[in-house]
C-alpha cells in the first residue's frame, strides 16, 4: 500500500516527525518516505499482505501527525492509505512527479502575466491558513 500525505510544519519539528513515522519501519514491514515537493511526502511499503500494509502506513501517519501537532504545526492528508499494484504506483509517482514540476513552475515564474500574478496571490493566501 501507499499514502499521500501534505504536512506542514517549523523544520526542526519536521525532521523529528519524520523519524517518529519511521520508527515503525521493520525489516518485515519496510515504510518509506520520500519527498515530492516541500511539505509534500509519501509514505509507501511493499508488502504481500495488503491490510498489514495499509494498517502499517495509518500507523505511520498517525505517530507524524501527533508528532507535528505537538509542535503546533498541521498535518493534512492529500492521499489516503490504499492498496495499489505496480502499475498503479507508476503511474501514481508520474502524477506527483507532474504535481512536482508544475510547483516548481510556479515558484520559478516570477515574470508572468498580471491573470497569473493574480492566482499566485491567491495560491499563497491559501497555504498561510491555518
Amino acid at each position: 500500500g501507499s499514502s499521500g500525505i501534505n504536512a506542514e510544519w517549523p523544520l526542526r519539528p519536521g525532521k523529528a516527525a519524520l523519524r517518529a513515522g519511521l520508527k515503525l519501519a521493520t525489516e518485515e514491514v519496510p515504510l518509506k518516505i520520500n519527498l515530492i515537493a516541500p511539505p509534500i511526502y509519501v509514505i509507501s511499503v511493499t508488502l504481500f499482505n495488503e491490510e498489514k500494509g495499509v494498517e502499517a502506513v495509518r500507523a505511520s501517519m498517525e505517530a507524524i501527525k501527533n508528532s507535528i501537532e505537538a509542535s503546533k504545526g498541521t498535518f493534512n492528508v492529500k492521499l489516503d492509505p490504499k492498496v495499489v499494484t505496480e502499475r498503479e504506483d507508476q503511474k501514481l509517482q508520474e502524477e506527483l512527479e507532474q504535481r512536482e514540476r508544475d510547483m516548481m513552475e510556479k515558484d520559478g515564474d516570477e515574470d508572468s502575466e498580471d491573470e497569473e500574478s493574480e492566482d499566485d496571490e491567491e495560491e499563497e493566501s491559501d497555504e498561510n491558513e491555518v
